[in-house]
């Protein structure tokens, strides 16, 4: 049975700490241009979708995104997880269909590095794999792969609101669902290829300006920053995943 393969590249631009940050130029094209532009040159994803709200500050984002010939759908603003099973019904996908999780503030994501967690998904037998529970990779190449079963069951099941935002805390951490991370050596698990904040944009602009391309690999940026270990101080001070702690600490709180 062939399953169906959906990216759904998650953004919005009313960050706080970098206000439409999504919307940067580096090299005369908007950051997410990039990422989805890079995405697109995987060998499984059927389909890829930027998925943002249905607010007017994401109008912009919406036009450019279209403007460039890629899918958007625009639905509810603080619940994600919403967003993301409105799209996959619309879909109409089937229970084993698979959903590939992104996140638009990662303008160096290497579809070789996307195309090894869905590889992996489609030969266990777990309902979500990722390389990011223990990280894998530098923050900034996350991978999160899902059947639709899973998503369907977290959207009915979910009630705190971080993993509404989130959309996959219930699946990865309830315990109702086979879950595994993606099976390979760590490395440079503390560098930050993430957008954040304006150092992070900083370090981003040097890498692409360095390669003058929208195309180029994670194996030639690790060269890059290996022979150019400075650059990397320009955004050491940060921590992983610092939106999502934030949230989890908010509903804990309550």
């Amino acid at each position: 049975m062939n399953r169906k393969i959906i990216a759904l590249l998650q953004a919005r631009t009313d960050s706080t700490r970098l206000p439409k940050k999504v919307l940067k130029i580096i090299l005369d094209k908007p950051m997410i241009i990039h990422q989805l532009q890079r995405t697109q040159k995987s060998k499984y994803i059927d389909k890829l979708i930027l998925v943002t709200s249905n607010q007017d500050s994401d109008s912009q984002l919406a036009t450019i995104v279209k403007k460039y010939n890629f899918n958007i759908y625009r639905g509810d603003k603080d619940n994600v997880l919403k967003r993301f099973y409105s799209i996959a019904e619309e879909l109409k996908l089937s229970e084993d269909d698979i959903i590939v999780r992104l996140t638009g503030d990662c303008p160096l994501h290497d579809a070789m590095v996307i195309d090894e967690s869905i590889e992996a998904f489609m030969k266990s037998d777990c309902d979500y794999l990722a390389n990011c529970i223990e990280p894998i990779y530098p923050d900034g190449l996350d991978v999160e792969v899902f059947n639709f079963k899973s998503l369907k069951e977290a959207y009915n099941s979910a009630t705190l609101n971080f993993q509404r935002e989130h959309v996959t805390p219930y699946i990865r951490d309830s315990g109702l669902f086979r879950v595994m991370n993606l099976n390979r050596e760590p490395i440079h698990i503390n560098w930050r290829l993430t957008v954040d904040e304006e150092n992070d944009l900083k370090l981003i602009v040097k890498i692409y300006e360095h390669f003058n391309s929208t195309y180029f690999s994670f194996k030639e940026i690790i060269k890059f920053l290996e022979q150019n270990g400075e650059l990397l101080q320009l955004n050491n001070k940060t921590n992983r995943n610092e939106g999502y702690l934030k949230s989890l600490r908010e509903d804990n709180d309550k």
